[in-house]
């Protein structure tokens, strides 16, 4: 019975002290970092926790692979955030935003691909 109240007491305690490693003002910072380096880019930042608030751009049908590309940010040619999305019950709610809605963003930094950042396992929400 120990046992399992102790286990129980750390895992609510892993799970409340969980905060992102990067936020925001972090993006960019990883896009130039991946310019410049692209093995620091892996140790600095991929697999890394990133949470956010921005607007979405848009989102478009994936050419390979299933699910839908999702852009955040401003929509210039680079310095965005793109995530990958299956989830119908997000896709359900992203069906009615329009350009310039604000979003929060939790997600793992993947990889940086024309200039923007990549994204996975994205979490999405209305502000």
């Amino acid at each position: 019975m120990k046992k399992l109240l102790l286990a129980t007491t750390l895992a609510l305690a892993t799970s409340a002290a969980f905060a992102a490693e990067f936020g925001g003002s972090d993006i960019q910072r990883a896009i130039d970092t991946y310019r410049a380096n692209e093995v620091r880019f892996q140790r600095d930042f991929a697999g890394r926790s990133i949470d956010f608030n921005w607007v979405f751009y848009k989102a478009s049908s994936r050419f390979i692979g299933s699910g839908y590309r999702i852009t955040i940010g401003n929509g210039g040619f680079s310095g965005n955030v793109d995530c990958i999305i299956n989830d119908q019950a997000t896709l359900d709610q992203l069906v009615n935003w329009n350009k310039g809605q604000r979003i929060h963003v939790t997600g793992i930094i993947d990889d940086v691909t024309m200039g923007d950042l990549q994204l996975k396992q994205c979490r999405l929400e209305a502000m």
